[in-house]
């Protein structure tokens, strides 16, 4: 670790310890209002307290605070994450912070950033040799070794799982649901340079490749399956609405995160847990209320 960060750390185990012994709540407030800007974007406040020598320490911080940071901390860093914003949310943070609700205290952005970057090196190789200007051969490039080679796929036995909106779990099991393999496929892609975009359906979510001559829908959930505008507008039709080629525009970071949260507070709230369902709401509520256009 660099002298820098030996500072923060020695800094934070200052702030953990002062925290624990402060005896009021403005104490407190005031303890907080330091520590949470100085923990890391998307750490689990956790991976601090257990780098404490002191082990009654670390066990009192355990008990009576690790939930209760840990909260302040999620809402502090998606606040953060908007207001750097510039346009839009960035979504690999956005997907970062979400995947931070699953119980893992290994999950950190760097971590997931990591392993997209491998996932996305051999890809990168791959459409070297192939000729920046044949994009149907680009696309199936892509959707073969992300969906074939790699094998991600929709999670058809446990579609309702949390897990599969995590994409930390995501890339551990290959397994999700349409709005999270769509958000894989766009990381994925963009490093490879792709020119893929999110398209927000009812009742599913895909992704587009599009130039200016050539258009074409990728299926992620069903193995990056090959949709042709018309294959998307006959699905409309079948959910019962228009077929207009308004669905099929560009979707912006904030409503794919959106969208990731709705599908974690269904499950939640008909799941009956309303403690979780409660953090989420709270998350939505904060996007909701940005100044970010979705």
């Amino acid at each position: 670790m660099e002298a820098g960060g030996q500072i923060r750390q020695r800094e934070i185990e200052l702030l953990l310890s002062c925290l624990m012994d402060a005896e009021t709540r403005e104490s407190r407030q005031i303890v907080l209002e330091r520590l949470l800007p100085i923990l890391p974007f998307g750490h689990h406040p956790g991976r601090y307290i257990e780098h404490l020598a002191d082990a009654p320490l670390r066990a009192s911080l355990r008990q009576h605070y690790l939930r209760f940071l840990n909260e302040l901390k999620l809402r502090s860093d998606l606040k953060a994450l908007i207001q750097r914003g510039n346009g839009d949310m960035d979504l690999e943070a956005g997907a970062a912070l979400i995947s931070r609700l699953s119980d893992d205290m290994d999950v950190t952005p760097q971590a997931l950033s990591r392993a997209l970057d491998d996932l996305a090196r051999p890809l990168k190789g791959i459409l070297l040799a192939v000729p920046a200007d044949d994009h149907e051969r680009r696309v199936e490039s892509f959707r073969h070794y992300l969906f074939e080679e790699q094998g991600f796929r929709g999670n058809t036995e446990n579609y309702y799982e949390p897990a599969n909106s995590f994409l930390s779990e995501l890339l551990r099991t290959h397994l999700g649901i349409p709005v999270s393999l769509s958000v894989l496929a766009l990381l994925v892609g963009w490093r490879a340079g792709l020119p893929l975009f999110g398209v927000n359906l009812p009742g599913h979510f895909i992704v587009k490749y599009s130039v200016a001559d050539y258009t074409i829908f990728l299926d992620a959930f069903n193995e990056g399956n090959l949709l042709t505008e018309q294959d998307c507008l006959n699905f409309l039709v079948r959910q019962g609405l228009e077929p207009s080629a308004a669905y099929l525009v560009r979707t912006g970071n904030l409503t794919i995160i959106k969208r990731m949260y709705r599908n974690l507070i269904n499950y939640h709230s008909s799941s009956g847990d309303r403690r979780m369902e409660r953090i989420l709401r709270q998350h939505f509520n904060i996007l909701e209320d940005c100044s970010i256009r979705s």
